[in-house]
This record gives structure tokens, C-alpha cells and sequence, in this order.
């Protein structure tokens, strides 16, 4: 009887364990002075210039793990985020990220993280 409660308890112990990890949540950042926003989550990488404007959405890409930070590039979006304290000029709100964001041949600046 022990046996088989011993059984049963590493038998569930093992579905626990094999189903994936849950997703990380999406990451996040937003233009110092212009009001942009870049979202990049495991599916896609999608830049909007502006409130009501046309995404630029791409594939999502390994990121390149650098000294200082994380770099993403596709053909239409390069972002460079720096682990470096920000501070929205907008909302005075702080992150922990530097981002440079270049869509379509433009440079965008902002914060990212939270």
C-alpha cells in the first residue's frame, strides 16, 4: 500500500513537472519625448510610433546578450537596450532600462522595463 501511494505521488510529482514554464511577460518601453511604444514578447517585436498609429510589427529574434544589455534586430526594428537607470521626461517615472529603438531608418530614444 505504501508502494503505491509512493507511486502515485512521484507519478504526479512528474506531470507537474512536464508542462512548460509559463511565458515571460511581454517587455516593455516607451519614448522619452515623443509618445512611441515598443512591446516585444516571444511571438513578435511591435513598434508604435505613436497613439493610433500603424504598428510596425516583426518576427520576434533571439536577442544578442551583450556586456550592458540585450540587442534585438530584424530587418525593419534594431533595439538596443542598456540595463542603465532611466527617467521618462514625460512622467518622471523611473525604469531600469536605456533603449534605443531604430524603425525604418529613424532613431527613437526612450525608457524600458517595467
Amino acid at each position: 500500500m505504501k508502494r503505491l501511494a509512493i507511486l502515485a505521488l512521484a507519478a504526479s510529482l512528474t506531470a507537474c513537472l512536464s508542462h512548460p514554464p509559463p511565458a515571460p511577460p511581454p517587455y516593455r518601453a516607451v519614448g522619452q519625448s515623443a509618445a512611441w511604444t515598443l512591446i516585444i514578447d516571444d511571438r513578435f517585436l511591435t513598434f508604435i510610433p505613436a497613439p493610433g498609429a500603424q504598428p510596425v510589427l516583426q518576427p520576434a529574434v533571439k536577442p544578442i546578450i551583450g556586456f550592458a544589455g540585450e540587442i534585438y534586430q530584424t530587418p525593419r526594428i534594431g533595439v538596443n537596450v542598456v540595463h542603465a537607470q532611466c527617467k521618462d521626461g514625460r512622467t518622471d517615472r523611473v525604469y531600469p532600462d536605456r533603449v534605443q529603438v531604430d524603425v525604418d531608418g529613424r532613431r527613437y530614444e526612450g525608457c524600458g522595463g517595467l
